[in-house]
C-alpha cells in the first residue's frame, strides 16, 4: 500500500530502469495528495477512506496504518475500520478530517501569512470536496494542530504555483497561484 519513497537524485539523473536507489521513507498511507519540508519536519496530507482525511508529521521508519486503521469508514458497506493507531503500533495522525475534505495539495504559507500567525507555524492545504485553502496552524514544536481556517474559493482546488526551486511562488505584487478545475 502507499509509501513515501527516499530517492537518491545522482541515481535518478544516472539510472537504466534497474538501479535507481530509492528507500521507503514510510508506509501506510492511502493516497499522499502533498507533502512538504518545513523547519526539518515533513508533512504529508491525504485522502482517507470515507471521512479519514489525514495531516502527518512523516517520520522515517514509521507506518500510519493503512489499510489496518483509520478513523474513517469503508465506502462500500459504510462499516469503520479499527480506530485505534497505537494499539497496532501506528504513528497517530495529527488531525483527522470527519467529513472528508478531498485534500489535494500541501504546502509552506507565503511570507505574509506566516509573519501574520508567527507565533505558529503555518502550513496551507488545497481542497476539491470542501473547494477551499486550508490554512493549519501547528504549535512550534510541530506536535499539535492548533487551528485549522477553511477559505472557501467555491471551486474544486488542485495545485499550488511553485517556482523553480519548488517553493510557493510568490510574484512581485504577492499574489500566490492555485489551479482550480474550473474557471
Amino acid at each position: 500500500f502507499g509509501k513515501i519513497l527516499q530517492i537518491n537524485k545522482e541515481s535518478l539523473l544516472n539510472h537504466n530502469k534497474e538501479d535507481i536507489e530509492y528507500s521507503i521513507f514510510s508506509m501506510g498511507h492511502k493516497n499522499p495528495q502533498g507533502l512538504v519540508l518545513y523547519k526539518d519536519s515533513f508533512f504529508s496530507l491525504e485522502h482517507g477512506p470515507q471521512g479519514g482525511d489525514e495531516l502527518n508529521i512523516i517520520m522515517k521508519g514509521k507506518n500510519y496504518g493503512w489499510p489496518i486503521v483509520s478513523l474513517g469508514t469503508r465506502y462500500f458497506d459504510g462499516k469503520s475500520y479499527p480506530r485505534s493507531h497505537t494499539n497496532y503500533k501506528f504513528q497517530e495522525p495529527m488531525l483527522v478530517f470527519s467529513p472528508a475534505v478531498a485534500p489535494s495539495a500541501l504546502n509552506i504559507c507565503p511570507i505574509n501569512l506566516s509573519n501574520y500567525y508567527k507565533n505558529y507555524n503555518c502550513l496551507m492545504g488545497l481542497s476539491l470536496r470542501d473547494m477551499s485553502i486550508l490554512i493549519f496552524l501547528l504549535d512550534k514544536k510541530n506536535i499539535r494542530v492548533v487551528n485549522v481556517e477553511k477559505i472557501l474559493l467555491d471551486k474544486r482546488l488542485r495545485h499550488f504555483g511553485l517556482d523553480v526551486q519548488g517553493n510557493l511562488f510568490v510574484d512581485s505584487d504577492n499574489y500566490f497561484y492555485i489551479t482550480a478545475d474550473e474557471d
